[in-house]
């Protein structure tokens, strides 16, 4: 199929620059002690996640049980939920996931959360296995003293539930395009991290997984010796922003087709909206940045910028989005490209899974 037969607007990914960016990590990781273990919530299709299984993942990262469900479905593990289940709602939803036989570890932060696991599990006779989060500055989740993740620890065991280890998050970081900065912030992550590593270790309760990262900390969280696993995963695809704070070690393989629908003196307008795209780091732009998506509507943008001199009305331009992993959640369907040719069509099997 031909680009030019597709609808407007909808996704492209270009499938070469995909595994090139899966083959760079790759690369980058052979040999150190940390793995990666991508998160789910850039590619939300399982045809990433066995690319990236194939080329050395240790598993896969999500943010919700929908997306491990998904996984699951399948047949894809093992899987870590970087966060916490709550309600015995989602607790029974985990516990059939374990009947199924997936491979799931969940985050935990609190004595709560430990309680809802150990009940969930004498209901359906599962048993599950956890991880502890750590604050590592980004506070939002996550124990902050040693001592409380040491009785998390214990607690878990006590409950009868698998203790793996832990895992911080330095989110607070992965963005500053100041490298220096970015660097600071997330080594100082990264030390509070180690102090709750070797609390743990002191207590006789040494991590199996020390899990931490982000695409834009990659470089500096896999650093320290005691990481055993980073959790990138806007590497795969990049986008707009991510593309500023990391110039030159990925490629942008997401793009958006959309149609102009008028041109004028300064400015142009095309059929992709808000319920298409996100512009919550920033305008969406060409890869050239002649062309910007500086305002969006529900289902226009206005284009500005010098490369509108060249449009008229039915041309199809490609933008990336400044955020991939919010404007491919609105879609269903990744129209995958080699060359020019639409290869093939991958369902965004993870994308809306709110819980």
């Amino acid at each position: 199929m031909d680009i030019a037969s597709l609808d407007t607007p909808c996704l492209i990914l270009d499938i070469d620059i995909v595994e090139s960016n899966i083959a760079r990590m790759a690369a980058f990781l052979e040999g150190k002690p940390a793995k990666l273990r991508p998160h789910f919530k850039t590619p939300k299709t399982p045809e990433v996640a066995r690319r990236q299984l194939a080329a050395g993942a240790v598993g896969i990262t999500v943010a919700k049980l929908g997306e491990a469900e998904v996984l699951a479905d399948a047949g894809i593990g093992p899987i870590l939920m970087a966060n916490q289940v709550v309600g015995p709602v989602k607790i029974d939803r985990l516990m059939a996931l374990l009947a199924r036989g997936a491979d799931v570890t969940v985050a935990v932060e609190s004595e709560f959360n430990v309680r809802e696991l150990a009940e969930g599990a004498a209901r359906s006779r599962q048993r599950p296995k956890a991880i502890i989060e750590v604050d590592s500055g980004m506070h939002r989740c996550g124990t902050t003293l040693p001592a409380q993740t040491v009785i998390l620890a214990q607690k878990l065991q006590e409950a009868g539930i698998e203790y793996r280890g832990i895992m911080g998050y330095e989110g607070h970081a992965v963005l500053l395009p100041d490298e220096g900065e970015r660097a600071e912030k997330a080594t100082a992550a990264l030390e509070i991290v180690r102090k709750h590593v070797e609390g743990l270790a002191e207590a006789g309760l040494a991590p199996e997984i020390v899990s931490v990262g982000g695409t834009g900390t990659f470089e500096i969280s896999t650093l320290p010796e005691f990481v055993t696993d980073i959790q990138a995963g806007s590497y795969v695809f990049m986008d707009g922003r991510y593309s500023h704070v990391l110039p030159g070690r990925f490629d942008c393989a997401l793009t958006l087709l959309t149609t102009v629908l008028t041109v004028r003196e300064d400015y142009a307008v095309c059929d992709a909206g808000m319920k298409s795209l996100t512009n919550e780091f920033g305008s969406p732009r060409t890869a050239d940045g002649s062309i910007k998506a500086a305002r969006l509507s529900e289902e226009h943008a206005h284009l500005t910028g010098e490369g509108i001199a060249s449009l008229h009305p039915g041309d199809r331009i490609e933008l990336i989005p400044s955020h991939g992993d919010t404007t491919l959640n609105l879609h269903s369907t990744y129209h995958v490209r080699k060359g020019n040719e639409i290869v093939e069509e991958w369902p965004i099997l993870g994308a809306r899974k709110y819980h």
